[in-house]
């Protein structure tokens, strides 16, 4: 099957999810908010990423892999570590002055703008290579369901960043949201080194588990915002 159908259905779908929740009233503003929100989290991420992993040859997973599988795992624990951090630091930086409610859309701004960057870096990759986007059926499947959860991931700590910063714990509410996408993330780079199916699961597992939990604790907040739209700080 075409991939790339899934994954964007996965996230609007999540949109839809929260439509029906009782979030009928979009905030642009903060959407694209969230948008911004994700470029300034990528230009930050991928060098700090990156550039200690060049500067000691690794150019490839084959490189990552060739060290051994304690290296794997600290080189994928250092991937989600800095992924969790800067993209849940930049996310508590536009959220810490707003509501809850504010914070929603600026978590489905992020996550929508995840979806489809990562959809057009599968196209503009399939263009230059030449190589086939056609999967199995359960791995279309798959996609869908991992950009549902991870978009309503993204609303999830959206919501918590703002409530806990508005409620005197914004630190560390900070602190455990990074903890948590860095446990996500870092088993996600572990998967894509070692393409281990089992730690794929389980991390599609503990992401909708935490999307889940997530939401339970924090749509009640975001809905007792009071109706008059916000103005966006940019």
């Amino acid at each position: 099957m075409y991939l790339l159908p899934f994954p964007i259905a996965g996230g609007l779908l999540a949109w839809t999810t929260l439509y029906f929740l009782g979030f009928k009233r979009q905030k642009w503003g903060e959407l694209i908010l969230g948008l911004v929100a994700f470029f300034i989290a990528i230009v930050v991420q991928s060098p700090i990423q990156q550039l200690p992993l060049l500067g000691i040859g690794i150019r490839s997973n084959a490189d990552v892999l060739a060290r051994g599988t304690a290296f794997v795992v600290a080189v994928s624990v250092w991937l989600g570590l800095i992924a969790g951090a800067v993209q849940e630091g930049v996310k508590y930086f536009l959220v810490k002055d707003k509501s809850p409610n504010a914070g929603l859309f600026i978590g489905l701004g992020f996550g929508i703008t995840e979806v489809f960057f990562i959809v057009g870096t599968a196209l503009a990759t399939a263009l230059a290579t030449g190589e086939p986007l056609d999967v199995p059926a359960s791995a279309a499947v798959l996609s869908m369901v991992e950009r549902y959860f991870v978009v309503l991931f993204h609303v999830g700590t959206g919501v918590y960043l703002a409530y806990a910063a508005q409620n005197g714990f914004g630190k560390k509410g900070l602190i455990a949201m990074i903890g948590l996408h860095a446990l996500i993330d870092s088993l996600a780079a572990y998967y894509q080194i070692m393409e281990s199916e089992p730690v794929l699961y389980g991390a599609e597992l503990i992401t909708a588990l935490a999307a889940l939990g997530l939401l339970y604790y924090t749509l009640p907040k975001a809905k007792s915002e009071p109706a008059e739209e916000e103005k966006v700080i940019w």
